[in-house]
């Protein structure tokens, strides 16, 4: 099997030399594979397009339904004898070990590569080199600051922005509000964070306590019980990007009525909370992005290496989950934890076809 790049994006063999020998430096450099997903694509044809995607902070559901869908996609017959994957994982969000794994990518001659950005600019020394060898580069998952860069995203300030617009809406007479942020330090959490407190306070919110969520629906729950020890009587609380299932559980394990809760992790546990709990009066805006913009980069990847022209830049709504819709989203028959946001919408992805790849 041998890939398409050389007589499609004519690189010399000067070129590759080059890249080669830069990446045996950095070869002891953390980066390890996807246990056994590198190859989703069947046996059809000797040819493919050998398309890399690098991803921080594995283990994360949000990114393993993205990864699932991204080979769920690369499964389909469509696909399956065009593209080969290389899924490569690196860990924590680390901007330099991600580097050093697209350089690898480079290295052993991918036609595309698409990436989850760990930073903003972390990864400029291996895009440019990417660039000299010709072959384009996805920051799928999150935006990146290069000009060389196709963006295939969500929206996330949009999906910062939405949530706090719906709060300030929603806030009564109590304006004592409690905000907690994602995962300091993350391009999307620190871009994001500025933007929403300006709403909610340009809007009349009185931000009285602040905590961190870490993306994790257990550490919402706990950050916000201790903030409900000293201020039980928040009109609303506001969480980036997760916390739909955790903070109503504070509420309820402490035994303090409902406020308007922003969550946002897109998890099975948050629609099915609110289903649960609308009867006693639990309203929330559910906001996330869909992981399966994994999915919708590797067609965009595609579609450019055949040719097709696609937008450089590509930024799509989030998915917002709220009492109107949350029956929709929950899923009986699996358990809280297991990430919603599995389709994109074109490409009709069915929770069978991830769950082969899914893991939880």
């Amino acid at each position: 099997m041998h890939s398409k790049r050389t007589r499609k994006w004519g690189v010399t063999a000067a070129t590759a030399a080059g890249i080669l020998a830069a990446a045996a430096v950095l070869g002891g450099c953390t980066s390890a594979p996807a246990d056994n997903t590198g190859d989703t694509t069947g046996n059809g044809g000797d040819e493919k397009f050998v398309i890399g995607f690098q991803q921080p902070l594995g283990g994360q559901a949000w990114r393993e339904m993205g990864l699932a869908s991204l080979q769920a996609l690369a499964a389909r017959p469509e696909y399956a004898d065009i593209v080969e994957l290389k899924i490569v994982r690196t860990n924590d969000n680390d901007a330099a070990q991600q580097n050093a794994a697209i350089q690898n990518l480079i290295a052993e001659g991918v036609d595309a590569i698409l990436f989850d950005p760990a930073s903003a600019t972390g990864a400029d020394a291996a895009i440019a080199q990417a660039k000299a060898a010709g072959i384009p580069v996805f920051a799928n998952g999150g935006p990146y600051d290069n000009d060389y860069v196709y963006t295939v995203s969500t929206d996330w300030a949009n999906a910062g922005t939405v949530g706090a617009e719906w709060l300030v809406d929603q806030l009564g007479d109590n304006k004592d509000v409690a905000v907690l942020e994602g995962l300091a330090g993350v391009p999307l959490n620190d871009g994001s964070m500025p933007g929403v407190e300006e709403i909610l306070t340009s809007g009349g919110a009185n931000i009285v306590a602040r905590g961190t969520n870490g993306w994790n629906e257990a550490d919402a729950q706990k950050n916000m019980a201790q903030i409900l020890q000293s201020n039980p009587d928040l009109g609303g609380v506001y969480s980036f990007l997760t916390g739909g299932q955790g903070i109503p559980a504070a509420f309820k394990d402490a035994g303090i009525d409902f406020v308007p809760v922003v969550g946002g992790s897109g998890y099975n546990g948050e629609a099915c909370t609110l289903v649960e709990y609308a009867p006693e009066g639990l309203v929330g805006n559910m906001v996330f992005g869909q992981p399966a913009i994994y999915a919708k980069g590797l067609e965009q990847a595609v579609m450019l290496l055949q040719g097709d022209e696609i937008e450089q830049t590509q930024f799509y709504p989030p998915l917002e989950i709220t009492a109107d819709n949350a029956e929709d989203f929950c899923l009986p028959d699996q358990p809280d934890n297991f990430q919603l946001g599995y389709d994109f919408p074109g490409l009709d992805l069915t929770v069978d076809e991830v769950l082969k790849y899914y893991q939880q």
